[in-house]
């Protein structure tokens, strides 16, 4: 026999103790969940919740009277549920037990945790259970005691789930969203959860604009069993139509329909549409987005014709930025930066850059029009002028030149993208390790390039990747104007591999090796040759001060690199060590092996923040040359690599 909801079975009636008229205390509501308002009522002639009982006191029980007193509350029954901390959060005799309180207050505090204890039972699928509240007057010195004792009964579970729909192919496409079948425990958290993904299950589906009625559940108390019956109405299969921009059209109707993964006439899915609203957050264009499908007309074969319509709030489109960094060996580096993110429409991005440093100055503009011609594809131009002075060149370099890549980026972290372009550098540069005099000879370098790279990515995280490795690998083929022409190509290839060894710790692993292939170092321009050591290098040693040098100490480069690393990464809350061990050496010829690395080794502190780890090392060169300092100091953002 099939009855409505009750109460949970109720404890036998007993005599009450004495109370005194209070202020009624307002109960807190035990849950939230669309789960219990789906059931049927409460029977008229349900018995009420039992009075408390007065008994199993000790022998020597101190009376009980009107004075306030304080308790101590026992509850058992709910730990093997792992109900107890919800309870506690939310009982008014936890809350007030440290109090005084009078008896009043204490059976009223009692009978709402009856019933909280009630729905909380209910939430995980017991309903046939009884919940047992005791009153035991406190030994002599003692505390009163509130006991409630706990027997969930039977666990509950659906044996007929019931859709009503139109058609029984909608009967099946309804059943399949919801996910509930029979031998699902009646507990609030699937059935709810199963509610809250039902419309969105259907649009998944194709239906955009489903019908859904309000659940119904009745219990069967002698089976310990439940029906639900539900009324679901998938409506038609949508197709795609049009896409349009409406409020603050930082993307046009027309740019944006290069965004869509989805063609019109193609069948709805809400995943496509969700692709096109995090795509448009991460132009960086709109602070949100709304997509809302429209239901506009209807197909020769039925289905249902749906246009999205992209209405966003425009996000700041200027930024200014700054940051800093510093580097035993190269000093400080103070690099600042405006940009436009829609300067020159559509997805226009206008970047002017500056860097100040002890032997580097520089200034830089960018336009990069991202999902230029098609979805993810970004066509870059930028031009710069920089002069350095560094340990082995002096060089002032006019660079201008374009590519087009593959993004990936925190919303879509690619595992395979690529840049391929175009370069042209005119460069005024003096090797100091061909260094006469005072007056060091100066050459013009006319270099044109086509610089490609190809990446793969598999590992956790864009910024703070904790396991999984990256491959990256760069050529560059490239003519030489100076003296004649002729051509070469540098090649670079990278790994790196993380591996948790611990909940917050991590091994990560870095090989480099890099080849200069066709032209001798004497002919290659001061800096397009391989130098080793620094901060993103090998640490411990200062800047290009790892590999060959002439007898001045002057280093000269080289055609080949080879650079390893390996850290351990220890992390606690937003804070984390670092130690490291680093090796590298530049060789004069092509092919790069590991004979007589550099070795470098330290410590460091990371401090993480939303945009990546502030990070300060600390190294020092293990077999050192007569130059080399005993600590070098890093100071930067981001993980050495």
């Amino acid at each position: 026999m099939l009855y409505p909801v009750a109460a949970m079975a109720a404890a036998p009636v007993a005599t009450a103790v004495p109370t005194t008229a209070t202020v009624p205390e307002t109960p807190t509501a035990p849950t939230e969940s669309p789960f219990f308002d789906s059931m049927a009522p409460l029977p008229g002639n349900a018995v009420p919740w039992p009075t408390l009982e007065n008994t199993a006191a000790p022998a020597d029980a101190t009376p009980i009277t009107d004075a306030d007193v304080r308790y101590v509350v026992v509850v058992t029954g709910l730990s093997q549920l792992n109900l107890m901390a919800r309870f506690n959060e939310t009982s008014l005799l936890h809350k007030g037990r440290n109090e005084p309180s009078n008896i009043a207050q204490i059976r009223r505090r009692t009978t709402a945790d009856v019933a909280l204890i009630d729905q909380l039972l209910r939430s995980v699928g017991y309903y046939g259970g009884t919940i047992t509240p005791k009153i035991v007057p406190p030994a002599a010195g003692g505390t009163l005691r509130v006991e409630i004792t706990v027997e969930p009964g039977p666990l509950y579970k659906f044996t007929q789930i019931d859709i009503i729909s139109p058609t029984p192919a909608d009967v099946i496409v309804a059943s399949s969203a919801l996910g509930l079948t029979a031998g699902t425990v009646v507990a609030a958290a699937p059935f709810d959860a199963a509610q809250a993904g039902l419309r969105g299950q259907l649009a998944a589906k194709g239906h955009p604009f489903p019908e859904i009625g309000d659940p119904d559940i009745v219990i069967d108390h002698a089976a310990a069993a439940a029906l639900l019956t539900q009324k679901i109405d998938p409506g038609p299969l949508g197709r795609f139509g049009a896409v349009k921009s409406e409020g603050s059209a930082q993307i046009t109707t027309r740019h944006m329909q290069r965004m869509v993964r989805f063609k019109p006439g193609e069948v709805y899915s809400a995943a496509e549409v969700e692709d096109l609203r995090r795509a448009l957050i991460a132009t960086n264009l709109y602070g949100s987005v709304v997509i809302k499908p429209v239901n506009a007309g209807t197909n020769p074969d039925g289905t249902a014709i749906v246009d999205l319509i992209v209405t966003g709030e425009t996000a700041p489109l200027r930024t200014v930025s700054a940051s800093a960094g510093y580097s035993t060996g190269e000093g400080f580096r103070v690099a600042g930066s405006w940009q436009h993110r829609n300067l020159l429409p559509p997805q226009g991005q206008v970047t002017f850059s500056g860097l100040l440093a002890q032997r580097e100055i520089g200034l830089g503009a960018e336009l990069r029009r991202r999902n230029w011609l098609k979805r993810d594809r970004t066509l870059v131009l930028a031009g710069a002028l920089t002069t350095q002075n560094q340990d082995a060149f002096d060089a002032t370099t006019a660079t201008i030149g374009g590519l087009v890549e593959l993004e990936t980026n925190l919303i879509w972290q690619k595992k395979w993208y690529y840049s391929l372009g175009v370069e042209f550098a005119a460069s005024n540069e003096a090797d100091l390790s061909a260094s006469t005099g005072p007056n060091t000879p100066r050459t013009m370098y006319y270099i044109l390039s086509a610089p490609l790279s190809l990446s793969y990515d598999g590992s956790n995280d864009l910024l703070n990747p904790e396991r999984g490795f990256r491959i990256n690998m760069r050529a560059s083929p490239q003519v030489s104007f100076e003296s004649g022409s002729f051509a070469y190509v540098r090649a670079q290839l990278e790994g790196t591999y993380y591996q948790p060894v611990a909940s917050s710790v991590t091994l990560a692993g870095r090989l480099h090796f890099g080849s200069i292939i066709g032209a001798s170092r004497g002919n290659i321009a001061p800096t397009r040759r391989f130098y080793a050591g620094g901060g993103g290098s090998v640490r411990g040693y200062n800047f290009q001060q790892v590999g060959p040098k002439d007898a001045q100490g002057v280093p000269t480069g080289g055609n080949s690199l080879t650079e390893v690393s390996v850290e351990a990464r220890i992390r606690f809350g937003d804070w984390g060590v670092v130690p490291f061990v680093d090796a590298g050496q530049v060789f004069t010829g092509t092919v790069p092996d590991f004979s007589g690395m550099s070795f470098g080794a330290g410590i460091g502190v990371r401090y993480y923040t939303s945009f990546g780890p502030v990070r300060v090392d600390v190294a020092t060169p293990l077999n050192p040359g007569p130059n080399d300092p005993k600590v070098a100091f890093y100071v930067s953002i981001g993980q050495a690599f």
